[in-house]
């Protein structure tokens, strides 16, 4: 057994079969990602062991702080901590112990143990009981959703073939790092089914018209201010003109959620301006749209856009409202693309722009209520691909590829890549297992030409670091190889704002204070973390893993791609410099979502150090 990520019993290497129940598998899912977040998070990189008591077991998981240990099987041993677990776990009270000395632990058990053990970090016993009621209230939160997504998922017939919104729509069981990845607060059960994404569900939105004076909003194109802009979808222009007063036909419209219209009708300062009638609720009023993974950014198929809406509810982490400065961060950085778009992307490697925003604000009240409707009316416009509603050619989101659906063997990618394939074929040449017949190096390779090695030339040349994780990637294939890598949603990119101003984009393009600008060393550390650590090193797992090989080969992949590309740079360049790190630094740096969780520090995430894998 080399240190190398190996899967540990290929004879025991399985997928959860079509039997399992939705309620198991959530409760095994759910542990896989408090377990590998908990690894991670306590620099456990490498939990493998060999008991000679007990040598059945070859996972170890130390709880220091309560001065316990976890054991149970590693069946799949991940240079990156994407590890897989058998489904039993035991605790003993030393490793010498024999076997009828092993208790055998429940997912109540271990939840229990893990909240321990992290909650301990807290010296003051009244908040950490606080926190951890609270943290624990979210596993459960998390885990009762993601078994009704599981069930639903179950009892409904997947499409014949694959398309954009199914895949949109099927993130089920969420990030592989965090303890609550389906935790919602403030959805009740009706609101879930009515607008969850996992639910495969579609809505009318609801809209408002503002007078013009309370509007706030900033575009790209000036064509796309005021309620006459193209964007404005038919429904609500129709709406206004039938529901509007005569004198208030100038009025703005503002797209909004359901769900977050009925929110904001509850609100104090809104309920004035509807008495004021200096805003006007024109209730439901279309056009039907799509929850996207995100839940809160829907797709507009017949406009062919999405809305990036409001949602005052907590999505793991988050409230998902646009606050001012996030409105202000998207549109810049949209700004600081569309300079480089030319130049940069073409049909391989697409950039989708935020068109702009739209919101609420009322002058002359309380800074504190003023960011509250600018944050609960906030709606921003982004472009959809254009082959979004092909019938065959769409782009997928990455992180549903990554999903393993109940019943199913292997994740949608697979699935994916031999519809693609079957689809350009002729009946006799189609492959029957692209598991064995698809060469996934060379597979991986074409994917990092069109993802990889964009995003650090991107970066290295202009100092733009796409926020590319897993949910806001897509790709598209043909003939069952990448095709085209799309990266959506620019509020979280950041840019290194020494080559910002080399390049005259400061006070030109974005003030001097924008948000979207950073230093050199925090913008690259959030290109490693983003791409590298959440993204890359799920594709690779997720290859090795179901096509049963080790990890190691896949990182050997990504490396030489990176040397193929130092080697068209000279030594005294910055994309030199930025391929040599990645290549030789010791650790990349990895969110930490359990202890972020605990301590409650959504805005300011907490992050911990990982062995680069790519050494």
């Amino acid at each position: 057994m080399t240190k190398d990520n190996v899967t540990i019993d290929r004879s025991r290497q399985t997928s959860y079969p079509s039997a399992i129940s939705p309620s198991r598998l959530a409760h095994q899912e759910t542990l896989s990602r408090m377990l590998n977040a908990y690894l991670r998070e306590t620099e456990q990189h490498d939990p493998y062991i060999r008991l000679a008591t007990n040598p059945d077991l070859s996972l170890v998981i130390k709880l220091p702080r309560t001065n316990q240990r976890i054991f149970g099987n590693l069946l799949h041993r991940s240079a990156a901590g994407h590890h897989v677990y058998g489904d039993k776990f035991h605790i003993a009270e030393s490793e010498e112990a024999q076997p009828d000395g092993w208790r055998e632990l429940s997912f109540e058990q271990i939840t229990t143990l893990l909240l321990d053990e992290i909650s301990s970090v807290e010296p003051n016993l009244d908040v950490r009981m606080l926190k951890r009621t609270e943290l624990e209230q979210m596993v459960y939160n998390s885990l009762e959703h993601m078994t009704s997504y599981l069930e639903h998922a179950l009892n409904s017939p997947s499409p014949v073939t694959l398309d954009f919104r199914y895949l949109e729509q099927t993130l089920l069981c969420g990030h592989p790092f965090h303890p609550t990845p389906k935790s919602l607060e403030g959805f009740s059960f009706s609101d879930s089914h009515a607008y969850s994404p996992e639910f495969g569900v579609n809505f009318a939105l609801n809209c408002f018209a503002a007078a013009p004076e309370l509007v706030l909003e900033d575009w790209l194109d000036t064509v796309d201010y005021g309620s006459e802009a193209p964007w404005v979808p038919a429904e609500m222009s129709e709406a206004a003109l039938t529901h509007l007063p005569p004198e208030c036909r100038h009025y703005v419209l503002l797209p909004c959620h359901p769900w977050q219209a009925a929110y904001l009708r509850t609100l104090e300062p809104v309920k004035s301006l509807l008495q004021q009638g200096n805003l006007i609720d024109l209730g439901s009023t279309g056009p039907a749209v799509y929850p996207t993974s995100s839940v809160r950014t829907v797709w507009n198929p017949k406009d062919s856009c999405f809305y990036k809406l409001s949602l005052h509810i907590r999505i793991t982490n988050f409230i998902r409202e646009n606050n001012e400065e996030q409105l202000l961060r998207t549109l810049d950085a949209s700004r600081i693309v569309q300079q480089i778009q030319d130049r940069w992307t073409s049909e391989k490697f697409q950039i989708l722009l935020e068109k702009g925003y739209r919101s609420l604000k009322v002058p002359e009240i309380p800074s504190s209520t003023q960011d509250a409707l600018i944050s609960g009316f906030s709606m921003i416009l982004r472009e959809a691909p254009e082959s979004s509603r092909s019938a065959s050619g769409a782009p997928y989101v990455v992180a549903s590829l990554m999903e393993v659906l109940p019943g199913e063997t292997e994740p949608l990618l697979f699935r994916a890549v031999q519809e693609s394939l079957q689809s350009s074929s002729s009946p006799d040449d189609r492959v029957h297992d692209v598991r064995v017949q698809t060469d996934w190096y060379a597979w991986l390779r074409q994917y990092l030409e069109l993802s990889m090695v964009p995003l650090v030339e991107l970066y290295a040349q202009t100092g733009i670091s796409l926020e590319a994780h897993v949910q806001n990637s897509m790709l598209r294939l043909e003939d069952g190889m990448p095709a085209a890598f799309v990266v959506r949603d620019l509020e979280g990119i950041s840019v290194n704002r020494t080559l910002a101003e080399q390049q005259g984009w400061i006070d030109q393009v974005v003030a001097a204070n924008s948000p979207v600008l950073y230093t050199e060393e925090e913008s690259r550390y959030r290109l490693k973390y983003y791409f590298f650590v959440n993204h890359l090193s799920h594709v690779v797992q997720r290859l090795a893993y179901y096509t049963g090989q080790m990890e190691q080969p896949y990182w050997k992949v990504v490396r030489h791609t990176l040397e193929e590309l130092q080697k068209k740079t000279t030594e005294s360049s910055h994309i030199n410099d930025v391929i040599c790190d990645l290549l030789n630094a010791e650790t990349l740096p990895a969110k930490a979502n359990f202890l972020s969780r605990f301590h409650q520090r959504g805005e300011t995430p907490l992050y911990v150090n990982i062995p680069n894998p790519m050494r």
